[in-house]
């Protein structure tokens, strides 16, 4: 099928299709694959990339993909789709994949014997190494959310760290990564204040700087040529007139060698941690969490699978606040979700309650983030001595492949205790609440979330 004036309807996984109106075309054919809970329409709608590639001499080709499966599928549709893109031009395709597209296209190339169809990979913002985003959407306190928002899918589940650890394990001892050069690019832009992705980086800024659903240390990888690091969102990074002028010099017969048009990364300027909550309520519900001494700013974001309900944030001292920002999720791992978020400075030490008023049964989860100058880690405040700081551990155990088996779900206080590398196959999403007194003796509270992958062999990554 072809596309005429940049528009298409069929969405259904595999079927592939080229931009009709491109004349005079030269070079490579460039194939254009979306990412997470996205379609064809990424690069088509509210985006310059098909116009400013047919103006340059560039034939377009866009193929949809399923936005909720693993790279396992993905990479097997895609695999048998350039094998028929090869023999309709005759030419090998460059690959530009946005997100996971990625990883999709090398799942195609290195598991499913993709690779003679294909000249060169770039991938714009990739979690090559997962995100943790995704660990977080299989976590303990996400979980109302993201079963009433059904986002545990399959294509989420896969990009957590530690089973992309185990993909990329499996995939990089290939000789076939080296054999297609591949080029990176990674974005350090959030977008404005409490925009759609401006949560998603100030989570993720307390393990690098990201495009605010993408850590710019996931995007790059040890054997591909990394082109650029720039100011771009994860949104500002698909479009043509941000990227095409980088992307024009990876089109050619020939690349020469790519100079790095990056930025350097800059260093925190303080530390940031979390406590994370979640529930159901109809009607009202509320929260509480403590602020202990030394804490800079706090942020309260709400996520929520409503748009109108009614939140009040009530300090120690009985102070009302009701400003608060609305934003749509963009990260990919929370669609439809909503972000209800309010930023206090200098906040008072003490109990602090979220009161909220919905029309609507509402599943949510509350995170609050806690700024804290100069602090090494995220307990920068907290007596580590006496009295103790109290550890509960919840483990989600998630059979292999991509969560469709009965997972099992674990809480504990001593997690050296749990022989991980029994399990069978699969994911090991850890939750850890801590809780405690500072040296001053005020409450805090704290949760951490990781993932440890245990494969078939029962090697633990």
């Amino acid at each position: 099928m072809q596309v005429k004036g940049g528009r298409q309807v069929e969405t259904k996984p595999g079927h592939w299709f080229i931009d009709d109106d491109a004349a005079n075309t030269d070079g490579f054919p460039i194939l254009f694959i979306h990412g997470i809970n996205t379609s064809s329409e990424t690069w088509l709608s509210d985006n310059d990339m098909l116009a400013i590639t047919r103006g340059a001499g560039y034939q377009s080709v866009f193929i949809e993909l399923h936005p909720d499966e693993d790279m396992w599928r993905n990479g097997e549709i895609l695999a048998e789709k350039l094998r028929e893109m090869h023999e309709y031009f005759n030419e090998k395709i460059v690959v530009v994949s946005h997100s996971k597209g990625g990883i999709d296209a090398q799942s195609a190339l290195v598991h499913y014997g993709a690779s003679p169809y294909v000249e060169r990979v770039i991938t714009l913002s990739t979690p090559h190494h997962g995100s943790e985003l995704a660990d977080l959407a299989f976590s303990k306190w996400a979980g109302w959310l993201t079963d009433a928002l059904k986002s545990k899918t399959n294509a989420v589940f896969s990009l957590q760290t530690a089973y992309m650890k185990g993909f990329r394990a499996e995939t990089d001892e290939s000789h076939l990564t080296k054999n297609i050069p591949i080029y990176t690019f990674g974005g350090t832009g959030w977008g404005g204040a409490y925009s759609e992705l401006f949560w998603g980086g100030l989570y993720l800024s307390r393990f690098g700087q990201s495009d605010g659903a993408v850590l710019v240390k996931s995007s790059r990888l040890l054997y591909a040529k990394e082109v650029a690091v720039r100011d771009w969102t994860h949104s500002t990074i698909r479009k043509g007139s941000e990227v095409f002028p980088y992307l024009k010099n990876l089109y050619t017969d020939e690349v020469e060698d790519v100079p790095y048009a990056g930025v350097s990364e800059m260093a925190s300027d303080g530390d940031m941690s979390v406590l994370h909550r979640g529930g159901e309520f109809e009607g009202t519900g509320s929260e509480s969490f403590f602020v202990e001494e030394g804490i800079e700013s706090i942020t309260v974001d709400w996520i929520s699978d409503q748009r109108d309900t009614v939140y009040e944030l009530i300090g120690p001292d009985g102070g009302v606040y009701r400003k608060w920002s609305l934003a749509e999720d963009a990260t990919g791992y929370f669609p439809g979700a909503y972000h209800h978020s309010i930023l206090l400075t200098q906040p008072i030490s003490g109990r602090w309650e979220v009161k909220a008023r919905s029309a609507q049964k509402e599943h949510y989860m509350v995170s609050i983030l806690f700024h804290q100058k100069g602090m090494s880690d995220g307990a920068g405040t907290m007596a580590m001595g006496e009295p103790p700081v109290k550890k509960t551990y919840t483990i989600h155990h998630i059979p292999m492949k991509s969560g469709k088996n009965t997972s099992t779900l674990i809480t504990s206080e001593d997690l050296s205790s749990l022989p991980l590398a029994d399990f069978e196959e699969g994911i090991h999403n850890i939750t850890t609440d801590l809780e405690g007194k500072t040296a001053q003796g005020n409450d805090f509270q704290r949760t951490m979330v990781q993932t440890v992958y245990v494969d078939g062999q029962g090697n633990v990554y």
